[in-house]
């Protein structure tokens, strides 16, 4: 396949030091502070939600408003991401970072505050704090931050290979961003409950004041024909115009619903099918989980990014590899054997999740970058706000049904991948 004309030529360093085909750590210092943005808000994400339970219950509130909290946050995320997109398509995507790192900062301090007063307010009063707080700051937070890094990150990519690698890697910061979030409530959790949340305010700090240094500079300049007027704003919605947008997200939609549907069910699996007390199977689950999580972070960190291949090439890998998974954790396994299962199937939804955005981004022109990646963020959210729930609602019906129904999710991503055109973008 000849190369894209805007690949350098063989053998060729840019002025950023780097060959071609060769991810540097960080694309850019604008890239950089980015990322680490992304991190410290997925951080406070992962650290709030792992203590939220333990909230709810210290305040006497009915395990209902723990649940009412995280959907509010993922109702923000589904409702206000795309028009975040496009605020960093208008303005450039520094702005919206600090704007969305702000909000997480407010409302993580705002989450340690009702920690530290738990016992001396009323517990209307706190969980309605907690629905600010938890709900509408913070998901404000990963509504702006993802789609805004994107915009950075594809305004600094030379060639379509390395835009779709920059995609892989924010989705491997999202899984590092979890796993740190989760390993502070771990770690501090035992010291105090509000003690994780105090140190993933920290970590939002120190990215909100590095993005906020960072600035000026050829490097660090808004992507290329961004307009910088309020009234040269995109119409609403506008990525959803494109089929080949439509097709993307339709993908992402079906394979995030195959992980929600599992994620939903597997609690409940595991403890049927290995007969386990209530202990010994939230382990496993936890385990199965963490692995699954890793599968994905290898594949997003490391193999898309060398691999260089085409955006839909990647999504039919890895909806293949999701389809084959859940066809085995449909059946009768050894607990060995779905561990197995378990990191195939992270390592599948890490493939196809960075092939979709891709294919979104590379649909689009420099001045929508910002609108598809809040289409596909909004849409990823919704899953997770539909599948817990279908998955719990299915299983007490038959234990197979949750299976049964990320199967068609994971099938119909691969057959929208199937049916895709093919833009440059990668080896295909």
């Amino acid at each position: 396949m000849p190369p894209s004309q805007d690949s350098p030529p063989p053998g060729a360093v840019t002025q950023q030091g780097r060959a071609p085909g060769r991810l540097a750590l960080v694309p850019s210092r604008a890239g950089g502070a980015g990322l680490l943005a992304l991190l410290a808000v997925v951080v406070a994400q992962a650290s709030t939600a792992a203590v939220l339970p333990a909230t709810t219950r210290l305040l006497g509130l009915a395990d209902w408003q723990a649940g009412a909290v995280t959907s509010a946050s993922a109702a923000v995320v589904v409702l206000t991401s795309p028009a975040w997109g496009r605020r960093a398509d208008v303005l450039g995507s520094r702005p919206v970072v600090l704007a969305g790192v702000l909000a997480a900062l407010l409302g993580t301090l705002g989450f340690a505050a009702v920690l530290l007063v738990v016992d001396a307010v009323p517990a209307t009063a706190a969980w309605l704090v907690l629905l600010v707080v938890r709900g509408l700051l913070i998901g404000t937070a990963v509504a702006a931050v993802g789609p805004a890094t994107q915009v950075r990150l594809v305004a600094d990519a030379r060639t379509p290979q390395e835009r779709t690698g920059w995609i892989a890697r924010a989705g491997a910061v999202r899984g590092v961003g979890t796993m740190v979030g989760a390993g502070l409530a771990a770690g501090l959790g035992v010291l105090g409950a509000a003690l994780p949340v105090v140190a993933a305010a920290v970590v939002l700090a120190g990215a909100g004041a590095w993005a906020l240094a960072v600035r000026g500079g050829a490097e660090d300049a808004p992507a290329p024909e961004t307009p910088t007027a309020p009234d040269a704003a995109l119409p609403r919605v506008s990525g959803l115009r494109r089929p080949a947008v439509r097709t993307a997200v339709a993908a992402s939609a079906g394979v995030f619903l195959a992980m929600a549907l599992v994620q939903g069910s597997i609690g409940f699996l595991v403890q049927d099918r290995y007969d386990l007390v209530a202990g010994r199977a939230t382990a496993l689950t936890g385990a199965l989980l963490l692995v699954a999580g890793l599968g994905s972070l290898v594949a997003q960190g490391v193999a898309v990014p060398r691999l260089g291949w085409a955006p839909w090439r990647l999504v039919r890998a890895g909806a293949t590899v999701v389809v084959a998974s859940v066809a085995v954790y449909a059946v009768p396994v050894p607990a060995a054997a779905l561990t197995v299962v378990a990191l195939l199937f992270g390592a599948g939804v890490g493939t196809a999740a960075a092939g979709c955005t891709a294919a979104a981004a590379a649909a689009v022109g420099p001045r929508e970058q910002g609108d598809a990646a809040g289409l596909v963020n909004a849409v990823n959210a919704l899953t997770f706000v539909v599948g817990p729930t279908v998955a719990a609602a299915g299983y007490g019906w038959h234990p197979g049904v949750p299976a049964v129904l990320a199967l068609v999710a994971g099938s119909a991503a691969l057959l929208a991948s199937a049916r895709a055109r093919q833009p440059s973008g990668g080896r295909p």
